[in-house]
């Protein structure tokens, strides 16, 4: 709730800023001011539960080997915005509309901590040994990749993207025009 209040807050000074003649350095400008060192605009957070299961039944051994544990992540993702500038955006004047191209949404950060990784249950029968240290932290770095890699099915990268859009749209509503549109590229020039 506290980061939401500070976006819309960031969003509302933003907005209500004053704007200059040439609308593409002007969101160049903003943009930079937002960066930062990293370059990075988080634009969504969500926290993610997961159940992490494995087994390691093989044919040559005599037994069971399972485990499950429950996890609580964090998630950020955003759009990269180090290589944007005003050559990003075009102005087509007779129809009266602006078009920004920015790069697709990305996971910015991902955060698993130890203390948020719950062992759930562990079967372990016959001539079989109990997972190791090793594969435990094994099995918890497939979670967080697996995590990453769900991200779009999930949603996420979409709502970044909207909230990026909004954002931009926010910055460049004062300037008149009656079409303001946001792309999202794979890279950006």
């Amino acid at each position: 709730m506290f980061k939401k209040s500070i976006l819309l807050l960031m969003l509302g000074m933003l907005l209500f800023s004053s704007c200059k003649k040439d609308p593409a350095k002007h969101l160049e400008e903003r943009l930079g001011n937002l960066s930062g060192p990293s370059a990075e605009l988080g634009t969504v957070e969500y926290t993610i539960s997961k159940i992490i299961a494995a087994d390691h039944d093989v044919f040559y051994k005599i037994g069971d080997r399972k485990i499950l544990f429950s996890s609580s992540s964090t998630m950020k993702a955003g759009i990269d915005i180090s290589k944007f500038t005003a050559e990003n955006v075009s102005i087509d004047e007779k129809a009266n509309t602006i078009t920004v191209s920015m790069p697709k949404a990305k996971v910015l950060a991902l955060n698993l901590p130890a203390e948020n990784i719950k062992l759930e249950y562990e079967k372990v029968s016959g001539m079989r040994h109990t997972f190791t240290p090793e594969e435990r932290i094994k099995i918890h770095e497939l979670a967080e990749k697996d995590i990453i890699d769900d991200a779009e099915n999930l949603g996420i990268l979409k709502d970044a993207e909207d909230n990026a859009k909004l954002l931009i749209e926010g910055l460049l509503s004062n300037f008149g025009y009656k079409k303001i549109n946001v792309v999202f590229q794979d890279t950006i020039q």
